[in-house]
């Protein structure tokens, strides 16, 4: 199905920077800029008129709905009769905090402390971020992007040598984790004036949590503990999203980096690459990139006899 805009040349400029990366040829000569990415390609035609279409055609169509503050009574019938006890839980003013990369081999143990505030409430759910962890990188990227600028956040990347290191000084991925977060949300309290709840993403039992922290000389203690919060409040989504997308931007600069292309993850793949670049340039080398405490550098390393 074709979702389509009719908007004004200072709008449609808008547009067209937003998917200037996506670019492609349209061989229509009625067509001013075509664009087109994993999920949804865009036409916008010489007559002012914006075209979506694709898998996402209508969460990009809606996105803009929101971006240009666009009238469409059925968007605006639709948002009324929504309302729910859902979309008062979810959408609770607060900060939330969560971690993207703890999983993957290569790339860094990035963590984000993110604001939703009032003022940006409408914003965010025109937005549609119910599930965040759902979201294909594309269109992580394109909301990333929108975030970025927007929201009130505390980003933490912790590249792959100073991780090799703390493990070596005997932390364990939690304790980074903790270390992380505690940073993430004494920095995001620095940026406002007010005091919301702080929710995170659960991975350690609470009292656990503290003991990852006994050694800080600060430690933010009014935290509230929730299973995959990314899918129940708004402020958690949020953060997942900007980690993601910083954790990304990040991936793209150290594969340019290392001269290889590298793989998000584990798996024989990532495996069979780690062998590649010990083969090639070295463990040491492998370390710039490489979290070295995964089974996956004994597994690289048995591929290599």
């Amino acid at each position: 199905m074709n979702f389509v805009l009719n908007l004004s040349t200072n709008e449609i400029k808008r547009v067209i920077t937003f998917y200037r990366d996506y670019q492609a040829d349209s061989k229509n000569e009625s067509v001013l800029f075509f664009a087109k990415t994993d999920y949804v390609a865009v036409t916008v035609y010489s007559t002012n008129k914006v075209m979506f279409q694709g898998e996402d055609a209508k969460a990009e169509y809606d996105m803009w709905i929101v971006l240009l503050n666009y009238k469409d009574d059925s968007i605006i019938k639709k948002k009324v009769v929504s309302k729910s006890q859902k979309d008062t839980d979810y959408y609770l003013i607060s900060i939330g905090s969560d971690e993207v990369g703890t999983g993957d081999f290569f790339g860094p143990v990035t963590v984000c402390a993110a604001y939703l505030d009032k003022d940006n409430l409408n914003y965010i759910k025109g937005l549609k971020i119910d599930d965040s962890k759902k979201l294909s990188d594309e269109r992580i990227l394109t909301i990333g992007e929108l975030l970025k600028d927007k929201i009130v956040f505390s980003l933490l990347s912790l590249h792959n040598e100073k991780f090799n290191e703390l493990v070596n000084k005997g932390y364990n991925m939690n304790k980074i984790k903790a270390f992380l977060h505690n940073k993430a949300i004494l920095n995001l309290h620095q940026k406002i004036f007010e005091k919301p709840p702080v929710i995170m993403d659960q991975f350690a039992e609470e009292g656990l949590y503290f003991r990852y922290l006994s050694d800080e000389r600060i430690v933010f203690k009014t935290i509230r503990f929730t299973t995959k919060a990314e899918s129940k409040y708004a402020s958690v989504a949020l953060a997942s999203i900007i980690a993601r997308y910083a954790f990304l931007k990040h991936f793209e600069i150290i594969s340019r980096e290392s001269g290889y292309k590298l793989l998000k993850g584990a798996g024989s793949q990532v495996d069979a690459l780690a062998s590649k670049i010990i083969s090639e340039k070295g463990e040491a080398y492998l370390a710039k990139y490489a979290k070295m405490n995964f089974k996956t550098l004994g597994k690289a390393k048995e591929l290599l006899k």
